[in-house]
């Protein structure tokens, strides 16, 4: 990889672990290997080898892992943006890369449908391009700030559509993530996210007393979670808790308008079938009483302008002349003439 901007190594190294200490959660999960997290302050963390690089409900790197002999070569040959940084496993060349966005995207409860879906369609096109890992998440990363890795770091960042120009978004279905049981983290996350939040939805409508809210995380817990069984290569447990969490939190505080919202919307509908049925009566009344006065007014003209119909039209006025003239309509002078010729 070749640094682009002419500055020193040393001066982009700082830069970048500078950028990347900062965007990292304030107590993100961390461990000294794969079989269990903690969470601590970010102080803390950072001197773990495992740490959960982006935020919960906010994506600032787009990460790829590669478990190859030969990922580094993999990376090369790919054709892929230069990324922000690169940890390499000195012991098998596994390795991890990361693209840094410059506009971060947000994946809470809240946030936009489509950027989450675009990100996720490049993270599905990233990872079949280089052979990525579908199974991992980012919720646990090589720390690119640990020196237990041969770390490589680059002053880029990206915007969405800067990294989708280097890929084919229809490579492997990517832009339809959530027809694919084998799509990588984002995309599951997005589907699981997009099924339970509208699951709960209705579960909170239909709430006849307000949940305690240990019951109710617990109950959206396990709606994604059987999403998540789904899926040939599931997320990591804790992916699928911060899904349910920041479902059940949004829910939970809405659960109150909800309710109201839903009481108001009914009581409008009532009163206006009410109002629409009283109406409904009266119109049909007018209706026919309007029908019936339009038809004597209708005949009532005929009767005085035919005769002036017939009169033009025997010194060869053209219909629309005629229709001018009287203050009728040219379609009105036609039918009038056919009738009065039959």
């Amino acid at each position: 990889m070749l640094n682009r901007l002419g500055l020193s190594y040393c001066n982009v190294s700082v830069k970048v672990k500078s950028d990347i200490y900062r965007a990292l959660p304030n107590k993100p999960y961390c461990s000294d290997s794969k079989g269990y997290t903690i969470i601590r302050s970010k102080y803390y963390a950072q001197n773990k080898p495992y740490i959960q690089v982006n935020n919960p409900n906010l994506k600032r790197y787009l990460i790829v892992d590669i478990d190859e002999n030969d990922a580094y070569s993999t990376l090369l040959d790919s054709r892929l943006p230069q990324p922000t940084y690169i940890s390499i496993n000195r012991v098998n060349g596994h390795l991890q890369c990361a693209w840094k966005l410059r506009d971060a995207v947000s994946t809470s409860y809240n946030s936009r449908i489509s950027p989450m879906r675009f990100l996720a369609a490049i993270d599905a096109a990233y990872n079949y391009r280089l052979g990525g890992d579908a199974s991992f998440g980012d919720c646990l990363a090589k720390n690119p700030l640990h020196d237990r890795w041969h770390n490589e770091y680059y002053d880029t960042e990206y915007t969405l559509h800067e990294l989708a120009d280097y890929v084919d978004l229809s490579e492997k279905d990517a832009s339809n993530v959530a027809a694919n049981d084998d799509v990588s983290g984002l995309g599951r996350n997005n589907t699981v996210f997009d099924v339970a939040r509208k699951k709960a939805y209705k579960m909170v409508r239909n709430a006849i007393s307000k949940p305690l809210f240990q019951s109710w995380q617990a109950d959206i817990l396990a709606c994604c979670e059987s999403l998540n069984k789904q899926f040939s290569k599931p997320m990591q447990h804790n992916e699928v808790k911060n899904i349910a969490r920041s479902i059940a939190r949004y829910t939970f505080k809405m659960w109150a308008q909800f309710v109201h919202s839903m009481d108001n919307f009914r009581a409008i509908q009532a009163v206006r079938g009410a109002i629409g049925g009283k109406l409904g009566s009266n119109k049909a009344l007018s209706g026919a009483k309007g029908g019936a006065k339009s038809k004597r007014s209708g005949s009532v003209k005929k009767d005085g302008l035919l005769s002036k119909v017939l009169a033009m039209k025997s010194q060869h006025y053209n219909h629309r002349a005629i229709a001018e003239d009287l203050n009728i309509s040219a379609s009105t002078v036609s039918l009038w003439l056919k009738a009065a010729r039959s």
